[in-house]
């Protein structure tokens, strides 16, 4: 192994867990965005930041989306979609903002690598990524989850694409012209 680059060794990592994702759970998620009338995406850190460019491919998909805590983003509603990316689940705000989401009437989703969260416990619909377990890893702090977790976002954006029938020429007509 040590002859192994480290990008190879990461890139075996990100193999491993993609594997073991559920392709079902992940087409399941694409189901839940497509039914929800609007999706709001929330994440802490580097999680959020995914989720923040998770958000960005939804509106290239022409879907009604949100990212909790901007200043644009209206009160959430019975029939919208509140999705939680989170590694522990155990973030005192996206709890927060999940009881919250309930009481509006809101469906709440959670992608995260531990499926015993309190997180886990007051979703509606989860999406494992089954980092949790994974062997020793040479990149720092969660960084591997954040990996992961933007393959996997990007990879329920291509399953919304096919389910929709969208094609990327018709994605680029929504993305920004003011560069």
């Amino acid at each position: 192994m040590a002859d192994k680059k480290t990008l190879d060794l990461i890139l075996e990592e990100l193999t491993g867990i993609a594997e073991r994702t559920s392709e079902e759970d992940l087409s399941r998620l694409a189901d839940r965005i497509l039914d929800a009338d609007r999706t709001y995406v929330a994440g802490m850190g580097r999680s959020g930041l995914m989720a923040r460019a998770f958000a960005m491919r939804l509106m290239h998909l022409g879907l009604p989306v949100f990212v909790v805590g901007e200043t644009t983003t209206p009160s959430i509603e019975e029939g919208d979609l509140l999705l939680c990316c989170s590694r522990y689940g155990r973030s005192g705000s996206l709890l927060h903002y999940g009881e919250k989401a309930h009481a509006a009437g809101a469906a709440v989703a959670v992608i995260t690598m531990d499926p015993e969260t309190p997180l886990v416990d007051i979703a509606d619909e989860v999406l494992l990524v089954p980092v949790k377990g994974e062997r020793e890893t040479r990149q720092p702090l969660g960084t591997l989850f954040e990996q992961i977790l933007l393959l996997t976002l990007d990879a329920l954006a291509a399953v919304l694409m096919e389910k929709r029938e969208v094609t990327e020429r018709e994605m680029a007509r929504l993305h920004t012209n003011l560069e």
